[in-house]
């Protein structure tokens, strides 16, 4: 069996997007296996993870969403690399590659031995690190290029991800450094729809109907007054709004402009005037428990997330992957 790992440089790196757009391409029959859950999702009573449920469904994988990502980092009580191995290879069937995925760093779980780079060894695997293009993650690629070299792993290069300066590859070639690969910013990925917002937030739809298919391009805090508000809303197409419900003067205000759904926090309910305006402009309201600050931060998160239904959106992924990723160096024995 053939494997390959896929591990991050930084939080957010696109990791996820890159392992499915590699899987799309392969020129075979791929697998997938994440060790560590991370982000969870809950269906019909069951949790798992978000990036394994993407796989099972964008690649029509056989195995459960909790077969594909099996456990749990917990530093006081660490898997053993062992029960890793045999998973993984339980789960490999008749697949010609496998694609593992690491945690939001490859440097997670150091602490009981089972680093990504422990994983990778463990399974022979040849890594591949994915990273942003940003400065300060270009002197982490150095250092775990040297540890990698150091613990004998099969490093095969980076993949760069959000990249706007041509440079930044260039400088890490200088320094011996293969670089596989330079994915631009990707706008759509950026967006997500109103329904993945309420299910993020687990919120309670006050107000419903076709504008939870809208998409939201931009999140925005509504902690200022109404005046404020009002000049930057108009400035913010395709919005989310965040505030309380007792904002009644912020609400408003933003359903006068191009908002796509309000998110109202704190469990505050709105007063019947929102509701009403809401409901005649086609505006979506969604009520959570969580406050301003643990919403926004969840919706942050949501960003990287990718639909397992939306198919435009994986679709683009594969084709950016196949055109600005050196896929026979990739695929390289």
């Amino acid at each position: 069996m053939r494997s390959l790992f896929l591990g991050s440089v930084t939080e957010r790196s696109g990791k996820s997007m890159v392992t499915l757009g590699l899987a799309k391409n392969y020129p075979g029959k791929v697998g997938y296996f994440k060790p560590f859950r991370e982000v969870m999702l809950s269906r019909e009573g069951r949790v798992f993870d978000q990036d394994a449920h993407l796989m099972k469904k964008a690649l029509g994988l056989d195995w459960t969403e909790e077969e594909l990502s099996p456990f749990v980092y917990d530093a006081y009580r660490p898997v053993l690399i062992e029960d890793i191995m045999a998973t993984c290879r339980h789960i490999r069937g008749e697949a010609d590659i496998v694609f593992i995925e690491g945690t939001r760093d490859i440097t997670t779980g150091c602490l009981g031995a089972v680093s990504g780079m422990s994983i990778a060894k463990a399974l022979d695997a040849p890594v591949i690190l994915v990273s942003s293009a940003q400065l300060p993650a270009l002197d982490k690629i150095c250092m775990l290029r040297q540890l990698m070299e150091q613990r004998l792993l099969d490093f095969r290069g980076v993949i760069l991800n959000q990249v706007e300066d041509a440079g930044i590859g260039k400088l890490l070639a200088s320094k011996g450094v293969r670089v596989l690969g330079e994915i631009p910013p990707l706008r759509e990925l950026r967006h997500y729809r109103v329904r993945e917002v309420s299910e993020a937030l687990d919120a309670e739809v006050l107000v419903g109907g076709k504008g939870m298919d809208g998409t939201v391009e931009r999140l925005m805090i509504g902690a200022m007054s109404p005046e404020t508000a009002l000049t930057y809303m108009r400035r913010v197409a395709r919005k989310a709004l965040v505030t309380g419900g007792d904002r009644a003067d912020v609400l408003m205000a933003a359903l006068s402009t191009d908002t796509s759904c309000l998110v109202l926090t704190g469990g505050l309910m709105p007063t019947k005037p929102v509701i009403s305006r809401a409901y005649e402009v086609g505006v979506p309201v969604l009520l959570t428990d969580l406050n301003t600050l643990e919403a926004s931060d969840r919706l942050d998160h949501l960003i990287a997330r990718i639909d397992p239904d939306d198919m435009d959106k994986i679709d683009l992924i594969a084709r950016t992957i196949r055109e600005h990723v050196d896929l026979e160096s990739v695929w390289e024995e």
